[in-house]
């Protein structure tokens, strides 16, 4: 699993102080709307016509008229929204043309695009979508090429998908609007992707025709046609599912959401970069947005990401331990990594157990014990995690074995919870593990090199 920055807000955003994370990567939702997009062109302008105008008093040298500058940047600002709203509904009614009716007529790849990407978003069936300008950006190499009417803007799209996202989520988008005799058109979606936060315009949806494939607790993406793939992901899933359910003490309620495309570079995973071991990657989502309401936003939920090279090797062990981090993803992410991924290979080696039998658990945690600890002097960090050639997974799930066999299984689930809400630095992650356990980080690691386990 990787973990990514957001990206940062716009120059002179007042900032809270950042503090230590685990579920860090993409983006999401500035604003929570209820009911689905209902808030039409009409409704806009209706909204308008009943809203008293202001009175501005001018001063002695101000006009009482508008400059044109500002009343061109009003009128840029109002067809903007209204096409964000329309393409919104188009999805919504499921209306293609209505959907394309304001792309750069002279633009022919871009039409191609925006219908499989049209196709993708009628496919997954959102209960809400809109689409809200944030801030203008400035490009000259793209205003050179568009031409002096070019407008860059960051967009926030925020989203739910049904029985997956349990509040609305939103990834950032950049599209470039220029002015066709009068009119404004969108001529480009990807000439600042490079600039927005980690995995923005690499949504499932974005990267090219999609297969959708759903269970009661489960939806698959896979490429167009892969359907076999697709099928059986949605019943490993859902025996994973089945043992996250009867191997952690959490009740969540909320659904998986597997993505397996032909692409190395799908939302924050980027397997031919630092998940290029990676088998799979779960990456978070959120309901307010990193820097706004406070320094890491709140996380909604998370989604997996199976890299296409073990697309062929997808089981219920390797996505019961994706599914433990989506299903502890909201709790907070303030959790040290070696909780995290130590509570995820628990319950994936219980589920090996079930299958192979204690013997196959006790003969690993025996290699752990000969073998991955004394190549390591403690716990294994947040920092470098997941370039630590050690075998850092196995140490962290011996260190919740350990715990799991000292306090008991409901225990390290509370445990768990108090670090991932409250555990925002060392000294707050030792004494909540100082009250739960009557250990700190030192001590526990002490414990695993004299852990003499029973068989």
């Amino acid at each position: 699993m990787s973990v990514t920055n957001p990206s940062a807000e716009p120059p002179g955003a007042q900032v809270p102080p950042h503090r230590p994370r685990r579920w860090l990567g993409l983006l999401a939702a500035v604003a929570l709307v209820s009911g689905g997009v209902v808030y039409t062109v009409e409704d806009r302008e209706r909204d308008a016509r009943a809203r008293p105008a202001a009175t501005v008093t001018p001063g002695p040298n101000q006009s009482s008229k508008p400059s044109k500058t500002a009343a061109a940047v009003a009128a840029r600002r109002i067809a903007i929204d209204t096409i964000l709203i329309r393409r919104a509904q188009a999805v919504q009614t499921v209306n293609e043309a209505m959907f394309l009716q304001d792309l750069d007529p002279a633009d022919k790849k871009l039409r191609a695009e925006q219908k499989v990407l049209f196709a993708n978003l009628v496919e997954l069936g959102f209960t809400e979508l809109g689409y809200s300008q944030a801030e203008e950006r400035f490009a000259p190499e793209v205003a050179k090429a568009h031409g002096p009417t070019t407008y860059l803007v960051r967009v926030l799209m925020w989203y739910q998908i049904p029985k997956v996202d349990l509040t609305p989520v939103t990834t950032e988008l950049g599209y470039t609007f220029i002015n066709v005799r009068g009119r404004w058109v969108l001529t480009d979606d990807d000439d600042f992707d490079d600039d927005l936060g980690p995995g923005a315009h690499k949504e499932a949806w974005d990267l090219g025709r999609i297969e959708v494939h759903r269970g009661p607790r489960v939806l698959a993406v896979v490429e167009k046609g892969d359907t076999t793939r697709g099928r059986a992901i949605v019943i490993e899933a859902t025996e994973a599912l089945n043992q996250v359910t009867a191997y952690w003490p959490r009740r969540w309620r909320g659904s998986v959401f597997v993505i397996a495309l032909d692409e190395l570079d799908v939302r924050d995973a980027r397997f031919a970069d630092e998940d290029i071991e990676s088998a799979a990657s779960a990456g978070s989502t959120f309901s307010s947005l990193p820097g706004q309401d406070t320094a890491d936003g709140t996380v909604a939920g998370a989604y997996i990401v199976i890299n296409p090279n073990e697309r062929d090797r997808v089981d219920e062990i390797l996505l019961s331990h994706e599914i433990t981090h989506a299903a502890t993803a909201d709790l907070g992410g303030y959790e040290p990594l070696w909780l995290a991924e130590g509570a995820a290979e628990y319950v994936s080696w219980r589920g090996i157990e079930a299958i192979s039998g204690a013997g196959e658990v006790g003969k690993w945690e025996q290699e752990v014990m000969d073998d991955a600890l004394p190549a390591l002097t403690a716990l294994p960090s947040d920092a470098g995690f997941y370039q630590n050639s050690a075998d850092v997974y196995g140490v962290s799930w011996l260190a919740v074995r350990y715990l799991v066999q000292r306090l008991g299984l409901p225990q390290v689930a509370e445990l768990y919870e108090d670090m991932a809400r409250h555990g925002i630095d060392q000294a707050a992650r030792d004494r909540i593990l100082m009250d739960r356990s009557g250990l700190t980080e030192v001590t526990l690691w002490t414990s695993l090199k004299t852990y003499q386990p029973q068989r």
